[in-house]
């Protein structure tokens, strides 16, 4: 189901969402009913669409969106869009990665994309550079492509945020999106005892497990995953998860 302004929409969007990416949007997951983390994605789309000058309706036009959307089922995906004087709440079942990935690890690919030098911390429809990078690792068998900086960094993935454990330590890597499952899960690293930090690695420097945190697929390990790992991982399976 698509709400554009608020009413149900089935025609073409606004050319600036097609052509141009004058959008900033927000995705997240709905399970049984309850949005993960609402307040804090909808806050990212405010200052998002500040920082970029597009006019936000208010969070109150995507709660009223809301009221129509849940009751389409349990678990879902949702994603909220503002672009040039128009705003755009969408809503679809959530299909989630397959319970081998949790268990096994997932496999990714480094890509040559690189994201934009001004807008990487932004999540703009500007968005060529992740579908390509997804597209390629697609193509290779891989789940997720990493994308690098101008400075040869890898500093996001097509569809989720990158963090790498080594030595006992939790690094969210920098130069990319801030992602709020990512945040979370640093959040939960420390409340867990882990130490946390924060740095810029080379593909090169990527020793140890990557893991991969987004609303879609909650945190994957990159390979199987470490069973120091396990409660962490755990923590951000999907509900219907039973191991």
């Amino acid at each position: 189901m698509r709400l554009l302004c608020g009413k149900p929409w089935e025609g073409p969007l606004p050319e600036s969402f097609l052509y141009h990416g004058v959008s900033v949007f927000t995705t997240l997951r709905a399970e049984g009913g309850e949005p993960l983390w609402l307040e804090e994605h909808l806050h990212r789309l405010r200052r998002h669409a500040e920082a970029l000058g597009l006019p936000h309706p208010g969070d109150g036009a995507f709660l009223e969106d809301l009221k129509a959307l849940l009751p389409l089922g349990p678990d879902l995906r949702l994603r909220f869009t503002v672009g040039e004087g128009v705003w755009l709440s969408e809503a679809r079942p959530y299909t989630p990665p397959p319970p081998e990935a949790y268990r096994e690890g997932v496999r990714v690919r480094l890509t040559p994309y690189r994201v934009h030098p001004d807008l990487a911390r932004y999540k703009t429809g500007n968005y060529l550079p992740y579908r390509l990078a997804l597209l390629e690792a697609t193509r290779a068998g891989a789940f997720e492509g990493l994308l690098l900086d101008a400075w040869g960094h890898v500093v996001d993935g097509s569809r989720t945020s990158p963090l790498l454990y080594r030595e006992g330590r939790l690094w969210v890597l920098q130069g990319g999106l801030e992602g709020i499952t990512r945040e979370k899960v640093a959040e939960k690293a420390r409340a867990l005892g882990l130490e946390v930090g924060e740095g810029f690695f080379r593909p090169d420097d990527l020793k140890g497990t990557l893991l991969l945190a987004g609303s879609g697929v909650g945190l994957l390990s990159v390979g199987p995953p470490p069973m120091e790992l396990l409660p962490l991982l755990e923590a951000f399976r999907p509900r219907w998860y039973t191991g």
